[in-house]
């Protein structure tokens, strides 16, 4: 048996194989599986509205959204701590919601605020479960604030 029908195979088939893998045809392939879309995504920051501003010490922070407001249900904020006009790290945030019910406690809100990568910039997800006022207390290393906000 001579080589040359060997080598002339391996080559045809290892031409096909690479035209097969870069053809702009659609394979045929199941779907793979939807993963689970995150409770909340943060804004970017280049499309976020101001909601509110406070000053806080020496911190002047401002919640902001995609929308300029809350609304009931899901929302992604951002949260920013600026000394100077310049962003700064306060430390240690923790952004709670409350509601106050008349004849019970108040109804708080599952929320979350993480550092964004940006010193002095986190990214707010919180659920509101009802429309109407909302107290967001904003605590932080040496200081807090209270946001003092309405849902629709």
């Amino acid at each position: 048996m001579s080589i040359k029908p060997i080598v002339l195979a391996m080559l045809t088939t290892a031409a096909l194989t690479a035209a097969a893998c870069s053809s702009s045809q659609p394979t045929s392939q199941a779907p793979a599986p939807a993963a689970q879309a995150p409770a909340a995504t943060p804004p970017t920051t280049g499309n976020v509205k101001q909601i509110e501003q406070k000053r806080a010490g020496d911190y002047l922070i401002t919640l902001s959204s995609e929308s300029g407001s809350l609304k009931q249900g899901s929302n992604n904020l951002t949260l920013e701590f600026r000394k100077r006009d310049q962003l700064a790290d306060p430390g240690n945030v923790e952004v709670k919601p409350m509601m106050e019910m008349k004849g019970m406690g108040p109804m708080l809100a599952n929320t979350k605020a993480t550092p964004s990568g940006t010193p002095g910039r986190y990214n707010v997800t919180t659920d509101l479960s009802m429309a109407g006022p909302w107290k967001f207390m904003v605590t932080f290393s040496g200081g807090e604030t209270a946001f003092d906000l309405t849902t629709q």
